[in-house]
Formats: C-alpha cells, sequence, structure tokens
C-alpha cells in the first residue's frame, strides 16, 4: 500500500475559534515511535499576532505558534491532564520550519512534535493516576426523554459514515486506496456529515457518539474529564448554544480561514450546565476518579539557530 503523506494542514490562531473534525477511527499501522524531522531550525520571533499560523504541508512543517500549542498536540492530552508545564508555555513562541522525511503518515505528526520537543527544548515527562475530580454525563430527566436539540442522525449520514469507515479500514489492510477527506466547512456552511463545529458559545455535532462528545469536546470546555453514563448508543445531531467563558473554547487549536469574521457570542445564553439540561436533555454529576496526567518533569527553553 501507498504510504500516505501528511495532508495540508493549517491552523491560523485568533481569540475565538471555529473547529471543525471529522468522524473518523484512527487506522492505520503504528507510528515508529523515534520518528524525527529530518531537519529543524529554531530562530527567535518578535511578537506579532498576525504571524501566528501552524502548518503542515507534505515534507514541511511550520509553526510561530505559543510553545503550549506543540506540547498539547505532542502530547495529545487537554490542560486538565498536563501536570507542571512552565508558565512561558502559553506566551513564548518561535519561528519553526522542519523538514518531514518522505512519505510520513499524517498520523505521525504527534510522534514528531513530541521529538522535536524532546530534542530541542529538553521535554521529559512521566505518567501518573490521580485521584481527581470528574463528571458524569447522565440523562437529566427521569423518563428519558431528550432535549429538542438532540437527535437520532439520518440513516443516509449513518450509511455514508459507515462506507466511509469501512473503506478506510480496507485501505489499511492494504486493499484500496482511502478515501478522500471532505474539505472543512467554513463557519457559516452547513454542517456536514460526521463533524463537529466548535465556536466559543456553540457546539454543533452530526454524526457523533455521546461517549466521544462526553471525552472530547464536553471535557475540554468543562476542564475535566467527563465519563458518559446516559446509556445512548449510536449517532447523534446536537445544537448547544452556551455562555462561553472567556478563553474556553473546545480544543486548543483554532481552525479559522484568514478573513473569516469570528462569531458573535450571545451574553446572554445560558451557562453550559443549564444548556445541557435545557437544550439536550442531559447533565453533569460531581464525581471523582482515577485520571492519568502527564507530568512535565522537565521543558526547557530552547538553543536558538
Amino acid at each position: 500500500m501507498r504510504n500516505q503523506s501528511l495532508a495540508v494542514f493549517a491552523i491560523a490562531i485568533v481569540p475565538v475559534v471555529t473547529a471543525a473534525q471529522q468522524f473518523l477511527p484512527n487506522f492505520g499501522p503504528p507510528v515508529d515511535p523515534n520518528i524525527r524531522f529530518e531537519v529543524a531550525a529554531i530562530k527567535p520571533l518578535a511578537d506579532n499576532p498576525n504571524s501566528i499560523l501552524m502548518r503542515m504541508t507534505p515534507g514541511r512543517f511550520e509553526s510561530s505558534v505559543p510553545i503550549g500549542f506543540l506540547l498539547r498536540q505532542a502530547l495529545q492530552k487537554p490542560d486538565y491532564q498536563i501536570v507542571g508545564a512552565p508558565g512561558w508555555i502559553d506566551t513564548t513562541r518561535y519561528a519553526i520550519t522542519a523538514k518531514a522525511p518522505e512519505g510520513v503518515p499524517p498520523t505521525a505528526m504527534s510522534v514528531l512534535l513530541a521529538n522535536l520537543l524532546k530534542d530541542r527544548f529538553q521535554l521529559a515527562t512521566h505518567l501518573e493516576t490521580r485521584e481527581q475530580p470528574i463528571y458524569y454525563l447522565v440523562l437529566a430527566r427521569a423518563d428519558g426523554r431528550l432535549g429538542p436539540e438532540l437527535k437520532p442522525t439520518s440513516a443516509e449520514c449513518q450509511a455514508a459514515l459507515a462506507e466511509r469507515i469501512a473503506a478506510t479500514q480496507a485501505a489499511a489492510a492494504g486493499r484500496g486506496s482511502p478515501p478522500p477527506l471532505p474539505a472543512l466547512p467554513g463557519p457559516n456552511d452547513p454542517l456536514p456529515c460526521g463533524f463537529v463545529r466548535v465556536p466559543p458559545g456553540l457546539v454543533a455535532a452530526s454524526g457523533r457518539t455521546i461517549a466521544e462528545l462526553a471525552r472530547g469536546t464536553l471535557s475540554d470546555l468543562a476542564g475535566r474529564p467527563v465519563i458518559d453514563r446516559t446509556g445512548l448508543t449510536g449517532l447523534y445531531d446536537l445544537t448547544l448554544k452556551y455562555a462561553s467563558e472567556l478563553g474556553r473554547t473546545a480544543g486548543p487549536l483554532a481552525l479559522l480561514a484568514p478573513g473569516t469574521v469570528a462569531p458573535v457570542v450571545d451574553p446572554d445564553a445560558p451557562s453550559l450546565f443549564a444548556a445541557l439540561q435545557e437544550q439536550l436533555g442531559l447533565k453533569f454529576e460531581n464525581a471523582r476518579g482515577p485520571v492519568e496526567v502527564v507530568v512535565i518533569d522537565r521543558l526547557e527553553k530552547p538553543t536558538l539557530d
């Protein structure tokens, strides 16, 4: 099977964000944990908010985002699962350019970044399991009735997702090529089947499981792990409008096309907790449980090129 090159991946960081993710499992051969950029240059960067960008194209990586963005991407962990990182990671930026080995698959991005941080920023970590506050996501109503904004995904969308997953599995087994990725929708475009859109104050999803939304989007918004205990199975579409906290978005990276007007946040919207109950018929229950965290033992500013 032909190796799939790194797809174009561009991120413009702005104060408000729109995120979109495709509903696809991570099939394919495991990534070599020792894979590294062949060449990497790190230079000082003037404080220019208009230059904030992270982009990966076939064979090339460019970044001017704060190091904290790269750290989260490398560790594949949200803030509540990262302990001991120095405060400068969310303010200090460098101009980084690197060359990726030929034929590197898209799934190698986090490994490449982790090894870059180890080699040039002296990153050292270890895993621990700690007892921490968590939320259980449960049905809000005794009769199990769902809210008006949570609906089963259409049969047409479910069939399209099943077909795409089957094609991806076949490609991973060496039978054919992987299906092309749909284009990321704009903030005002209809939400395609299998996507999530998360600008401040809004979660819109199509063709997702409740468990996925709990451990991904809702955990990011709540700032702690959310465990699905609704008993709901299958795929759902939903729209959740809530009062966004300043700086609180789902996910550490912004996918907003240059020139796009940011969405207006409704100051009169309900809190996330109230919106869950009123709009989706779900609620959070406080709990404590074991949470795996990455402890940062060492992270230093690099020697510049």
